[in-house]
């Protein structure tokens, strides 16, 4: 009897299917299988499971599985499915509607002696069904699918078990939703009316050698903490010698009988003076807390402007008061900082909404401090070359993966490799590297990580090792050149009359070369247990049957769209065209070229949530800088270069930029802090106590900006790319796994990058300005 009943039970066992729901976008990918379960219990007679917390457990399982992210496996306990006997009637029918739509999903048409593959079906039927229906009909089948299921998980746990179960501590934390909701409506109506956003003309003032310009500062806002900032506007000053013998003064103090005569103004802090630097706008600014006084009648607070420039020069000037809080602003940025990567390491929300509290945050500290951001500033924090590149070149890569392009390239690498897992790594990674040189690496990492993620799946390897080290040195290989990397692309834009594209090849690439070496040696020894698996046998000939080209003509027409795109991306010094146009017009092609009636389906395979994540965190981090973080920063640089004697100047400051820069970048985004770093070396070579050379500096900036990108998971944009990609496949990269092996490689990178500038640019004297 015993033998006879445990018999039974491992043949329920097996006849036990799996179920997963189909649902559109889902987190795992939208080819997940819908069939039905026909489980059967080993003991009829074995009680069902009612605790509260395992139907919790099995509630919140529930509420994935319905986005396709658990299998009916995972949703049901094992000992609660082998505890339920289901009714076989009820079930079988289930069962076999579910295994019918299952069919119509997997199995290839025939007729008339010619088999139609599904992939051929659904683009047919696109075509010539309008899509509205197509996708009316998907709902509809995902509808039916979750009743089926719903009924089945009825028989295992119950009817009471999925009803959804609210306690007192849930009604505890909806009154803490309901009075933070409060608190901010509060917040808003008092805090919005102070929010005033002058537009820009009003913002725009003249002042000349002759007569000065006092600027009043807002009777109705603070005077704890005020900030001023003032921008001319002229390239070539009218009727003066020399660009750069421009200068601009300003001054705080206040006015008597409404400064009718110079001796009217009275100062309250030092004066304020900056030059004119050819190529670079000439800005003042200054903080003071002297205005928090008593005024008396006929006092009026100002700020006095006054300039050397016989014309009278434009200026676009900017001031902002706040209460006390404002002195510490730097202090908050660096503490919303924190909490920032408090989030996204613990992992307690999904990073694109950390990244968007982060941004709320900061939004609302700028506010305090009289610099609320209007929307068009807030676009202008976005990097939309950034977003518009991920968003083009994701488009690209799924119309060439459509087509089976990825897949029949993973089968050849393997052949390349011989079917050793090293070999692969290294023809991968040694790729990635070349070609992140020449594109850039957000680019590269989208094209390669689908194939890597392919050639793991077939030789049942993990695909993290070859996504972390590809990742990495694509950051590596991108800084060698001029259009690899952002931050290099921001130096040689805003430096162009210094340097060139091939300066930055003879500088950058002999020490990115030994970097990448070292940085190999490295990722070798530190996954050398799991390149050194077994991986599963690949039948060659089964691989090319089943991952083949499978459009042939749509591959042709793309891959002459997608050799187009590579061309323009590497002569971009020659037609000056930026890659994010490129990118976009290539992917309006190619969507016009592979599914035109039917953008959604196209539009699925962006990740969305990146793009977003990107965007919140380029204005979080913005927000920071206007907070001062950045230049506090670049202050603390010029400050520590001019403690040390002349002749050790220049050794303190590549030594200072490039482990600065490369831990700023690490935890920070690295292209604000290049757009703010690049006036600050260029103050540094033109400061008539240091008069440091400028091209050292450079190259120092350069390396540290974008080998510090390895540091962290959000030090790059190819790292998060690689961390999207990897997660649609179903491999986590968290920000602490990154930790484990990014910062050993990028101090050895700062290491060698460091001994480098040293050596050619500090002891040989190898720079030329």
């Amino acid at each position: 009897m015993g033998n006879k009943a445990s018999a039974e039970a491992a043949g329920a066992q097996q006849e036990r299917e799996q179920i997963i729901v189909d649902v559109d976008g889902g987190e795992d990918s939208a080819n997940a299988r819908a069939s039905s379960a026909n489980a059967r219990a080993s003991s009829a007679g074995a009680a069902r499971s009612s605790a509260s917390s395992e139907k919790r457990r099995v509630r919140q399982h529930l509420d994935e599985f319905y986005t396709g992210r658990r299998s009916i496996e995972q949703v049901m306990p094992t000992s609660l499915v082998a505890a339920e006997d289901i009714e076989a009637k009820s079930s079988a029918s289930r069962a076999s509607a579910a295994r019918r739509r299952s069919v119509q999903h997997r199995v290839s048409y025939a007729g008339s002696g010619a088999g139609i593959s599904l992939d051929d079906g659904i683009s047919t039927g696109r075509r010539s069904v309008d899509s509205s229906m197509y996708r009316l009909k998907r709902k509809e089948d995902r509808e039916a699918e979750i009743a089926a299921i719903e009924a089945d998980l009825e028989d295992v746990l119950g009817k009471e078990a999925l009803k959804e179960e609210i306690t007192r501590w849930d009604w505890v934390w909806t009154g803490v939703i309901a009075a933070a909701c409060v608190g901010v409506m509060a917040a808003i109506f008092v805090l919005g009316p102070d929010a005033h956003h002058s537009e820009y003309y009003e913002r725009l003032y003249g002042v000349s050698s002759s007569e000065p310009l006092y600027y009043a500062l807002d009777h109705h806002k603070s005077f704890a903490h005020v900030e001023f900032v003032a921008t001319a506007g002229i390239e070539h000053p009218v009727n003066n010698t020399q660009p750069d013998g421009l200068m601009l003064s300003a001054q705080a103090g206040y006015c008597k009988h409404h400064c009718e005569t110079p001796d009217d103004f009275v100062a309250l802090d030092d004066e304020t003076t900056g030059t004119k630097d050819e190529g670079f706008p000439l800005i003042i600014a200054f903080k003071t807390n002297e205005y928090a006084r008593s005024y008396g009648d006929g006092e009026e607070p100002v700020v006095r402007i006054t300039t050397n420039n016989n014309a009278p020069l434009g200026l676009a000037l900017e001031s902002f008061q706040s209460k006390a809080i404002g002195r510490y602003q730097v202090l908050i940025a660096g503490l919303i900082l924190i909490f920032l990567f408090v989030l996204i390491i613990t992992d307690v929300v999904h990073r694109t909404l950390s990244a968007f509290i982060g941004m709320f945050v900061a939004i609302f500290f700028l506010v305090l401090v009289d610099k609320a951001p209007d929307m068009v500033r807030i676009w202008e924090h976005i990097d939309q070359e950034v977003i518009i590149l991920l968003l083009g070149m994701m488009i690209i890569v799924h119309v060439l993966s459509t087509t089976g392009l990825f897949e029949y390239l993973a089968v050849k690498s393997y052949q390349w490799s011989g079917g050793t897992l090293v070999k692969l790594w290294y023809i991968l990674v040694i790729l990635t590297a070349v070609l992140s040189a020449f594109l850039d690496n957000v680019t590269t990492v989208l094209l390669i990580a689908p194939v890597t993620i392919n050639l793991a799946l077939a030789m049942k390897v993990d695909p993290i090792p070859l996504l972390v080290s590809q990742a990495i040195l694509s950051n590596i290989g991108g800084t060698a050149t001029l259009i690899g990397d952002p931050p290099n692309i921001i130096i040689g834009a805003a430096l162009a009359d210094y340097i060139s594209f091939v300066d930055f090849l003879s500088n950058l690439l002999p020490i990115v070369l030994i970097i990448a070496v070292a940085a190999l040696g490295f990722l070798r020894w530190w996954y050398r247990a799991a390149l050194a698996e077994e991986t599963g046998f690949v039948d060659v000939d089964e691989l090319k049957k089943e991952y083949r080209i499978r459009k042939k003509l749509l591959l042709i027409r793309a891959g002459i769209v997608f050799g187009c795109v590579i061309i323009l991306f590497f002569t971009e010094p020659i037609h000056h065209v930026q890659a994010p146009w490129i990118a976009l017009l290539g992917a309006v092609v190619m969507m016009l070229l592979s599914e035109p009636h039917d953008l959604q389906h196209t539009l699925e395979s962006v990740e969305w949530d990146l793009l977003l994540f990107f965007a919140a965190l380029f204005v979080c981090i913005e927000s920071l800088a206007e907070m001062g973080l950045i230049t506090w920063i670049g202050d603390l640089i010029i400050g520590w270069v001019r403690s040390v004697p002349e002749s050790q100047q220049l050794t303190v400051a590549i030594v200072i930029l490039v482990w600065v820069s490369g831990i700023v970048s690490g935890i920070l985004d690295n292209i604000p802090y290049t757009t703010t770093m690049v006036p600050v070396i260029v103050q540094m070579s033109r400061d008539p106590v240091l008069q440091l050379p400028l091209r050292p500096l450079i190259w120092s900036l350069a390396l540290g900006a974008c080998l510090g990108g390895n540091m962290t998971l959000i030090g790059a944009s190819a790292n998060l790319v690689t961390a999207g990609i990897a997660g649609r496949a179903g491999h986590k990269i968290t920000f602490v796994s990154w930790l484990k092996q990014g910062p050993s490689v990028t101090f050895i990178s700062l290491i060698l990058a460091m001994t480098y500038c040293i050596l050619r640019y500090s002891v040989g004297g190898d720079y030329q300005e």
